[in-house]
């Protein structure tokens, strides 16, 4: 059992890149198995200089490490070689051995942007990034969409397909006052700047299995995007996004048997964040409160989305939800991050133990958006603490308190903090359990 899965257990924004940039140095291999340009995890170099990425692993900054992005994610190969430009940027070689595409990861095409922008500028609007997700993700159920394999064949094969997409919606985008374009050179420039990626694509799952199969098998960290709540299966339909965001997405998303799946860890924000819509039971309104609990915004760990830059909505930490995700996803360990926010709740900090739902006390969340607005939370309050815990890096010298919070945090859910984060930076982290790691 070769492949570790790091997942994201809230809504997103939990702090997996950092973890993933944590754990990566044990590993040979780090995959995406999942999700698009719409997603981002943000990881602290050693430098000090912040590194967001959205479709390359966060292995990226480790030497020594393969960083595939696997069949499951959808790739829109222009941002791509925008964030490769940005990485290199930061003295880091991306060369086609520590990066590789695979080959039956589905293109986001000019006219799938398009028809995202044109939904989100009419009465559908769901809120979304406009990266074209949803479309693209519709192409491949409808079987009309292109592979990464594509830009490694007949140029006009490619180009065609693009020109003719975007005349046929001609009459959309006008209608939703997007501004006219040369159809013919979008397609152009879309395929003369595809051409420098086509080094990179390869047949990963060919690739993978052969690693997993060896005498010495490839130790590998499947990273996922986005999170429990947003899975299209799982999650708060109809909020959500249009890949699989949970543990079983691994098999499918870099093709590999499941028996190759081997410690699942979750990651959890102690101040719980979203953003875009959909119901937030434990969400706070309150300006004051919000306030305090955003603190300074300019700094690294401020709660703004990596990709849309939007100010996350946040919360108090939902165990009800956490539960849900935990049973789905098959979770050894939780990886914890921001516990040195939890003071900003006050002297007490509100940690949710269960929901009221349609008369009824429940301990696990229900499975739809539209369920969980008929929710409301059931609230146990506990001590908060002084002390600045970022300095610290045992757990046995944290404050008692803070040591309370973590302890009920794994009676209430049943599973080990394996990692606490208590700050932004790459050293700020307190291993509590190294054997579960």
């Amino acid at each position: 059992m070769a492949v570790d899965v790091i997942v994201g257990l809230q809504r997103g924004d939990e702090g997996k890149g950092r973890f993933v940039d944590m754990l990566a140095k044990d590993y040979d291999i780090v995959a995406r198995f999942n999700g698009g340009n719409n997603a981002g995890h943000t990881v602290v170099l050693a430098s000090g200089d912040v590194l967001k990425l959205h479709l390359v692993p966060s292995g990226i900054a480790h030497s020594g490490k393969v960083n595939i992005i696997g069949n499951g994610t959808l790739v829109n190969p222009i941002k791509l070689i925008e964030e490769i430009e940005t990485i290199e940027s930061k003295d880091i070689k991306v060369t086609t051995d520590n990066l590789k595409i695979s080959s039956g990861a589905h293109l986001i095409l000019p006219h799938h942007i398009f028809d995202d922008q044109i939904r989100e500028a009419g009465k559908g609007r769901q809120g979304s990034t406009k990266s074209g997700i949803a479309q693209v993700a519709a192409s491949k159920s409808m079987r009309t969409g292109l592979r990464m394999e594509a830009i490694t064949g007949d140029r006009e094969v490619l180009r065609n397909h693009i020109r003719e997409a975007l005349v046929a919606q001609k009459a959309d985008r006008k209608m939703a006052g997007i501004e006219d374009i040369d159809e013919g050179k979008v397609a152009d420039d879309y395929v003369k700047s595809v051409e420098q990626l086509k080094p990179f694509v390869i047949d990963t799952v060919y690739y993978l299995n052969q690693e997993l199969r060896k005498d010495k098998p490839a130790r590998v960290l499947a990273e996922g995007a986005q999170a429990f709540l947003l899975d299209i299966d799982h999650g708060m339909y109809p909020y959500t996004t249009s890949t699989t965001t949970t543990s079983g997405g691994v098999a499918t998303g870099l093709g590999i048997p499941p028996a190759f799946v081997g410690k699942v860890f979750g990651v959890a924000k102690a101040v719980q964040s979203h953003v875009g819509g959909g119901p937030f039971v434990t969400e706070v309104t309150d300006e004051n409160e919000l306030a305090m609990l955003h603190g300074d915004m300019t700094t690294v760990d401020a709660e703004y989305g990596t990709t849309t830059g939007r100010k996350r909505r946040l919360g108090h930490l939902d165990l009800p939800q956490i539960r849900r995700a935990q049973m789905i996803n098959g979770v050894d360990g939780l990886l914890l991050s921001k516990l040195d926010w939890v003071p900003r709740y006050g002297d007490y900090a509100s940690v949710c133990v269960a929901y009221k739902h349609n008369g009824k006390i429940v301990d696990i969340a229900p499975d739809s958006a539209q369920e969980l607005e008929k929710c409301e939370p059931v609230y146990k309050k506990l001590p908060t603490w002084k002390e600045n815990i970022q300095s610290v890096r045992e757990y046995g010298k944290l404050p008692k308190r803070a040591q309370d919070y973590i302890e009920f945090i794994e009676e209430q859910v049943g599973t080990p903090v394996v990692v606490i984060g208590v700050g932004p930076q790459p050293e700020q982290m307190i291993i509590k359990s190294i054997d579960q790691l």
